[in-house]
């Protein structure tokens, strides 16, 4: 028996994973590896760049990349990393940097400069060039420990220097600070933000389509050749722009949670309703109820069904409003209703799109076909959403017979 699994490398997936390229921020790394390869080249001792931008956006991933690119050009070079939301304390950020540049210095039992004086005088012996990247930086600055980040980075910045007074041309040590709003700055000093930021780069939330790259991208590393359909990642792909701000950290999850499922049931191929359900399941996705569809009314309520059908006929993601309007007009004989003009369906639709945010959109795009036209999508279950139309119709042809 042929095994239907189409999930093959589920670790591209990951979020520790590093993929071989970025989509959409190729331009991002060139500058910043480019940058840093002139400056480990040249006799400068110190450099920084500052990483700012929302959740999900690819701050984290762009920098690794950065550092594992630098890795593979550059001798004697030291990379280390650590995500200081997870840490917390500023000494056990220090220790954690110290360990993945030198393991041999002790871990405890230091002060933070005598711990920097030791590394210092193990980087000159060795001649080292040193990337040390700072996640999720900002997360440093509370209470107590805001003095110590402030200290913290303004030795950084001065390593190189304070063991002789003037830089030390055996060292190159460059840093990347990332962090989630420019807000970081008003935590420093004259003298700290003069000393750490040398340069500063802000990355702009994916949109969908910088999604939709991104997850066909992944998905082409993750799953069997053929077996994720387009419209299946551009369905995740315009409902994480809408509802999530572009987090590509959430696409890439319901791409996951949309491959075990097409496993689970062996279907051997990831479609538009393995989306959906995920979707449904997903805290950003409104709840959709019969009470909430009872209050819309009618025709609202034939419109919605005749989107339903379409989309099953179709196997798509989306449909137009012309696919959907082949439907409408046949539930309008079947429930003994005139169908309304074009003018009044589309204010229909745009009322429906407000009413169920989040579980229907309608959006105006030329892409795929000539002119412009309504892409339709849904991102709940198609046979759930089905079967409540079709009870709350059948209930309100009852009532309206009762009344004859």
């Amino acid at each position: 028996m042929v095994s239907k699994t189409i999930l093959i490398k589920p670790k591209t997936l990951s979020h520790t994973f590093i993929p071989p390229k970025l989509p959409t921020r190729e331009a991002e790394r060139s500058e910043l590896t480019e940058n840093l390869l002139d400056f480990f080249t040249s006799e400068e001792a110190y450099t920084s760049w500052s990483l700012i931008g929302s959740v999900g956006i690819g701050k984290t991933v762009l920098s690794r990349r950065v550092g594992k690119d630098l890795q593979e050009q550059i001798n004697q070079f030291k990379l280390a990393y650590v995500n200081c939301r997870f840490s917390r304390r500023v000494y056990k950020v220090l220790v954690e940097l110290v360990s993945q540049i030198e393991p041999s210095i002790p871990p405890r039992g230091l002060s933070r400069d005598d711990i920097l004086n030791i590394l210092l005088e193990i980087l000159e012996e060795k001649g080292e060039k040193v990337l040390i990247i700072l996640d999720e930086f900002d997360a440093l600055f509370w209470e107590s420990e805001s003095r110590k980040a402030r200290d913290l980075i303004y030795g950084l910045s001065r390593l190189v220097e304070r063991r002789f007074g003037s830089p030390s041309k055996n060292v190159s040590l460059a840093v990347i600070a990332i962090s989630r709003e420019s807000e970081l700055y008003k935590w420093l000093d004259r003298a700290a933000r003069a000393s750490f930021i040398r340069r500063e780069l802000r990355l702009k939330p994916y949109n969908a389509s910088d999604l939709f790259e991104i997850l066909k991208y992944r998905a082409d590393l993750a799953f069997l050749p053929g077996t994720v359909e387009e419209d299946s990642l551009e369905l995740i792909a315009n409902q994480v722009a809408e509802l999530e701000n572009g987090n590509a950290r959430i696409a890439i999850d319901i791409l996951v949670e949309a491959g075990k499922l097409a496993d689970k049931k062996g279907d051997g191929f990831l479609g538009p309703e393995h989306v959906r359900t995920v979707l449904s399941q997903h805290p950003m996705t409104p709840q959709i109820d019969p009470e909430t569809l009872s209050s819309l009314g009618k025709h609202k309520l034939l419109i919605i069904l005749a989107i339903v059908r379409a989309l099953k006929a179709t196997k798509k993601s989306f449909v137009t409003r012309t696919e959907m309007e082949e439907f409408y007009e046949i539930l309008c004989d079947e429930y003994n209703e005139t169908p309304r003009k074009t003018t009044q369906i589309l204010r229909y639709l745009r009322e429906i799109k407000s009413e169920l945010k989040g579980a229907i959109d309608i959006e105006v795009t030329g892409r795929g076909q000539r002119g412009r036209s309504s892409r339709i999508s849904i991102t709940i279950p198609l046979d759930k959403l089905e079967n409540y139309l079709i009870k709350i119709l059948e209930f309100t042809a009852r009532f309206e017979r009762d009344l004859i």
